[in-house]
Parts: structure tokens; sequence; C-alpha cells
């Protein structure tokens, strides 16, 4: 069996960890993976009170309260997620909403345009945290989406239709092993990453 670590593996390699499929979007020098859920996990609201400002959204504290809880539980082991600062420069470039500190966290539209290449379609559409525009420019609530084709749409954030498909920085040390599951997918065979740098064995 061949041992690989995420930052080896090739963009767009499906692996299960922490209960769930993610997909391997791009590895960074500094060390992180980041990682796409690979289907929608749930309906949701970006936000109840109708804000597009992912910091203080109720979908922000719902991925980082009890889901993320779910995840750290099931990963049998110290975990790998990494905390992320996400930038949320609005789509036509408003810097109003700043920068959040998040774990699990909705793409970015920078993000997935970047690696839209390998980000398979949903069955459905899903939010991304990027606002379309911001408060001070009349536009509160709308964020932006993506369609179940992969196109780009605005939507109103109390719209509990939405789908949630997390996203995360995942240790780039993280093992998988070359053995594929019925998915499609690899398994992540250490839950801590290695203290040394990890390669092909």
């Amino acid at each position: 069996m061949k041992n690989i670590a995420l930052k080896n593996a090739a963009r767009g390699t499906a692996f299960d960890y922490a209960g769930q499929s993610w997909i391997l979007l791009e590895n960074d020098p500094a060390g992180r993976t980041l990682c796409l859920s690979k289907d929608i996990t749930e309906t949701r609201a970006f936000d109840e009170g109708n804000c597009n400002n992912f910091a203080v959204a109720s979908s922000n504290k719902y991925l980082n309260g009890p889901y993320l809880d779910n995840l750290v539980d099931a990963c049998n082991g110290a975990n790998a997620f990494l905390e992320s600062e996400l930038d949320l420069t609005t789509d036509d470039g408003l810097k109003d909403y700043g920068t959040c500190t998040v774990t699990i966290f909705l793409l970015t539209v920078d993000q997935y345009r970047r690696n839209r290449d390998v980000i398979p379609n949903a069955d459905d559409w899903w939010w991304l945290s990027t606002a379309f525009s911001t408060k001070s420019n009349g536009y509160e609530s709308l964020a932006r989406g993506v369609l179940s084709d992969g196109t780009l749409g605005g939507i109103g954030a109390y719209d509990g239709d939405g789908g949630l498909r997390p996203a995360c920085n995942l240790s780039s040390d993280l093992l998988i092993s070359d053995s594929v599951d019925s998915d499609g997918c690899y398994t992540v065979i250490y839950n801590q990453a290695p203290t040394a740098p990890s390669s092909i064995t």
C-alpha cells in the first residue's frame, strides 16, 4: 500500500475524512490544503436575518459550532482542521466586511473561480461566502451562490433552500492511502499529521 500526503496529491483528488468526503482544491506553501465538501451537506439560509456579511451570518455560526463539533468528534483522534482568515471582499470589490477567522467556511467567489476546473457540479445550488455588494452600496442581503450548472447567481441571504457545501483548510501533511472506496474516494489513514515531512512510500 502506498501512502501519500495531501500536499503531494493531485488537485481534484477525493478523499474521506471526519465522516464525509472532500475534494482537494489546492495546496499552499504554508502547509495548508484547501478542501471542499464533495456534496452539499444540507439546505440552510445564508443568514436567517437576511444579512449578506458572512462574518456575522447564521450559517457561519452553525458551521463553526455544531457542524464543526460533529466533524471533530468523527476524527477519532487529533484533528487536522486549521483556522483560516477568510477575505470577505464583495463581488464588486468593496472591502467593508473585512476578513473573519473561521475553521469551516463557504468558498469565496475567488476560491471558486480559481478551482472551478476541479469542482464538480452539485445536484442543487449552494452558497458562497462572498456578498454581491455591501449595505453601504444598497445591498445588505444579496449573496453569491453557485447554481446546479456551475454558474454564479445572486440570492437573498434569507433563502432557506440554499445548500451548504462546507470548505476548510487541512494540514497538508495528512496522509491518505491509495485504496479507493466504492464512491471513488481515498481514505485518510492518519488523523494526526506526521511530525516529519511525508512522501509516497
